[in-house]
C-alpha cells in the first residue's frame, strides 16, 4: 500500500515537472493564415503616392493612365516600371528598357488575385535587342499581420514565380501586400543567378485623388 502511494506521488511529481518544462519552452510566433477564400484587389493608385524602403529603394506614382500606373524610382529617377493591376508591363532599369509585347491573358486579369485560382500566363517582351518569353504565375499564399518600421499591417502574401521558356533563368517575388499601404510592406526576391534579397517599408504617403477641373457655362 505504501509502495503504491509512493508510485502515485512520483507520477504526479513527474507530470508537474513535465508541465513546467513545456511551459518554459519558447512558443512559435503567429504563423500565416492559409485560406482558399482569400482574394486581393489591386488599389486605385493616385499620382503623388510614395513609398520608401529599408535598402534605399523608393517608388513614386508619376502617372495613371486608365488601368496602367507608372512608378518612378525615387532613388534613381531614370528607372521606372508600369503595372496593370499587380502585373508588370513596361520597365526601364539602370541598363535595359523592357517592352511588353504579348500576354495570353483575359482583359482585366491581374487586377484581382485569388487563392482559389492562381493566375498563370505566358508573356513575351523585348529586353534591349533580345526577345524573351516567360511563363509566370501569381498566387495568394495566405494572410499575416507583420510589423515593419512603417507600422503594423494586415497583409495578404502574394507569390510571383517566373521562368524563361528559352533558357534556365528563373525568378520570384514574395509580397507582403498591405491594402492599407497600397503596396508591399515586405518584399523577398531573387532574379536569375543574383543573390536573394529583401526590403521592408520604412515610410509611405498616399496621395488624394486628383479633382477634375470643370468650366461652368
Amino acid at each position: 500500500m505504501i509502495a503504491r502511494r509512493f508510485l502515485l506521488c512520483a507520477a504526479a511529481l513527474l507530470a508537474l515537472g513535465g508541465c513546467g518544462v513545456l511551459s518554459g519552452r519558447a512558443r512559435p510566433g503567429p504563423q500565416p493564415v492559409f485560406s482558399r477564400n482569400v482574394q486581393v484587389v489591386a488599389p486605385a493608385w493616385h499620382a503623388g503616392s510614395e513609398w520608401q524602403y529599408s535598402d534605399g529603394y523608393g517608388l513614386r506614382v508619376v502617372r495613371v493612365d486608365g488601368p496602367v500606373t507608372t512608378f518612378q524610382r525615387t532613388d534613381d529617377p531614370n528607372q521606372w516600371v508600369s503595372r496593370r493591376g499587380f502585373l508588370r508591363e513596361d520597365a526601364q532599369s539602370a541598363t535595359t528598357f523592357r517592352k511588353l509585347l504579348f500576354e495570353d491573358l483575359a482583359p482585366g486579369a491581374g487586377r484581382v488575385l485569388s487563392a482559389r485560382r492562381p493566375l498563370t500566363f505566358r508573356r513575351e517582351y523585348q529586353a534591349g535587342s533580345v526577345l524573351r518569353t516567360h511563363a509566370t504565375t501569381w498566387s495568394v499564399e495566405g494572410e499575416e499581420q507583420v510589423r515593419v518600421p512603417a507600422g503594423v499591417f494586415d497583409c495578404v502574401i502574394l507569390m510571383m514565380r517566373t521562368r524563361s521558356l528559352t533558357d534556365d533563368w528563373t525568378g520570384y517575388e514574395r509580397w507582403w501586400y498591405s491594402p492599407q499601404a497600397e503596396n508591399y510592406v515586405r518584399l523577398e526576391y531573387r532574379y536569375g543567378a543574383t543573390p536573394p534579397g529583401s526590403r521592408v517599408l520604412t515610410s509611405y504617403r498616399l496621395a488624394a485623388p486628383a479633382v477634375a477641373s470643370g468650366t461652368r457655362n
